[in-house]
């Protein structure tokens, strides 16, 4: 399993990982970037499974990631999910025209994370059981 946390907060990215590790997903499944690009460049390598991703972040804002990244992997767009505070619906909008379907508030609700995370984490094990 390997799981992809973007975001430029620093203090954010170390949320995401603490509230994955109390899923009992390994630390070392986890990989975080502060750039879209560095992200998309690990993705491109290895076989990713879930993806996190801030909405707006400095070189490269959530839109333009989503959009390279669904265009290079389509298959990421049931288990990528949207961190981000905005409440704007346009903006979300765009995030979802962009191919962002799923959307996890900020500051993260520990229950509303671990309802959505958790099934996608058992349906990987189960993925991965299977494959043993």
């Amino acid at each position: 399993m390997k799981i992809v946390i973007l975001d430029d907060s620093l203090s954010m990215r170390m949320i995401i990982e603490a509230y994955l590790e109390e899923l009992a997903v390994p630390d070392n499944a986890i990989y975080s970037f502060e750039r879209g690009q560095d992200a998309l460049d690990f993705i491109d390598k290895e076989a990713v499974h879930i993806v996190f991703s801030d909405m707006y972040m400095p070189s490269m804002d959530g839109p333009i990631f989503v959009k390279k990244l669904l265009d290079k992997h389509p298959h990421l767009a049931a288990s990528l999910f949207i961190i981000s505070g905005e409440d704007s619906q346009e903006k979300l909008k765009i995030m979802k025209d962009a191919g962002g379907k799923r959307y996890i508030r900020k500051p993260i609700d520990v229950k509303h994370f671990n309802h959505y995370v958790k099934a996608e984490i058992t349906k990987i094990r189960l993925q991965e059981k299977i494959f043993e």
